[in-house]
């Protein structure tokens, strides 16, 4: 074991890096579905972009376990904070649809590296009995990335508008956070393997989702991680619809991010207080009600307060996923497990946003909302019947 996992530094570098490219990439997400909408293209192209974002994660994330092994997870996120600038930098100077989708694939990719390495390092270096209270913490730090990014975008690319003006200057932004991103955790260039390295089988894969718990783990993580990433995607296009201004969507972004960041602070105590399943459940049904009374909102001051509502749900549900996934396996496999887990996620978010596109072509924006909502709830059960025991 190296001197830098014996270290708690490992964790104050880790939430720093996660902040960064947190902000980049949730300032780059909706400013990719402005830029389509400014080369005229469809809610479906649109939904596709943000399933084209999740597919090649899709296709990397088993090999990933075995990869965290052999190199150690902070070379990792080393990896994908620098590409995550490079895509930035790429889209910035992109014009048309065809040239944005490498651009849009590589930062998706370079995004997953970097959350499954930082998952996998609070996993594997975390006291079991405090997963709920470090995962709180690092979903933290996203949150707060993710509600400075959209304020970022908002003001580089002169949000005034339905449509941003500049945001070529938004995209260089994104570029810039993630380098900044980089710098503190430049020393785990030299970060060796926190574990012995143990080559993942795809036996090994097949075991875990032959177990209930995990399954039902999955389910409910692909829901809730497909619902967030949908929001970002299809608020823009809802903000269209509505007349709502980009400054206000950004926003309304930002307070869900924020939202999330509040559900989070506290979040080991209130699982101590309420128990898993009940915090678990009760986050889940209050995201599925507060996108069905977003449907009927016709104000930005309404939908601000009722995404806000979802954010605090959505927020809660995030880290407790990624404890119950921890917890449950094997501790020479918690790396694989972290990768099985994003690998269902990003299957939701590759399949769902194209399946939302398809809806908001002919139904609109709030075909949308209803369907997310319909997703929470249909994993609502299987939670049930795993904690009945």
């Amino acid at each position: 074991m190296s001197s830098q996992s014996r270290s708690k530094s490992w964790i104050y570098l880790a939430l720093i890096n996660s902040v960064f490219i947190q902000a980049a990439t949730y300032l780059a997400r909706p400013m990719i579905s402005y830029k389509l909408l400014e080369l005229h293209a469809s809610s479906f192209v649109i939904g596709t972009f943000g399933g084209l974002y999740a597919l090649v994660p899709l296709l990397l994330a088993i090999p990933i376990g075995s990869v965290i092994n052999k190199y150690g997870e902070g070379r990792l996120i080393l990896l994908g904070t620098l590409l995550i600038s490079i895509a930035g930098l790429g889209l910035s100077a992109a014009n048309s649809v065809f040239v944005m989708i490498f651009w849009v694939a590589l930062m998706g990719s370079a995004q997953f590296l970097c959350m499954v390495g930082a998952q996998a390092m609070f996993a594997n270096r975390s006291e079991v009995n405090h997963y709920e209270k470090f995962f709180g913490y690092y979903t933290f730090s996203a949150a707060l990335g993710q509600l400075i990014g959209p304020l970022i975008g908002s003001a580089t690319s002169h949000s005034s508008g339905l449509i941003p003006r500049s945001m070529g200057h938004a995209f260089f932004a994104a570029a810039l956070l993630s380098f900044v991103g980089l710098i503190p955790i430049l020393g785990w260039v030299r970060s060796s393997s926190y574990q012995e390295f143990i080559p993942q089988q795809t036996s090994g894969v097949l075991r875990m989702l032959g177990n209930p718990s995990m399954r039902s783990a999955m389910l409910a993580s692909l829901a809730i991680s497909s619902v967030v990433d949908i929001l970002v995607v299809f608020l823009p296009v809802l903000g269209k619809e509505r007349g709502f201004s980009a400054s206000s969507i950004a926003t309304i972004l930002a307070i869900r991010a924020l939202a999330s960041m509040a559900s989070r602070v506290y979040l080991g105590e209130a699982t101590r207080k309420l128990g898993f399943r009940t915090l678990l459940l009760g986050s889940m049904a209050l995201s599925s009600l507060s996108l069905l009374v977003a449907i009927v909102t016709n104000t930005v001051l309404l939908l601000a307060i009722v995404v806000g509502f979802a954010g605090l749900a959505l927020g809660v549900g995030q880290p407790m996923t990624m404890a119950w996934v921890s917890r449950i396996s094997k501790k020479d496999e918690r790396s694989l497990a972290i990768s099985v887990r994003l690998a269902g996620n990003r299957f939701g978010q590759f399949t769902l946003p194209l399946a939302a596109g398809a809806l908001a072509a002919p139904f609109g924006a709030n075909s949308v909302l209803a369907a997310m909502a319909l997703l929470i709830a249909s994993s609502s059960p299987s939670v049930v019947k795993t904690f009945k025991k």
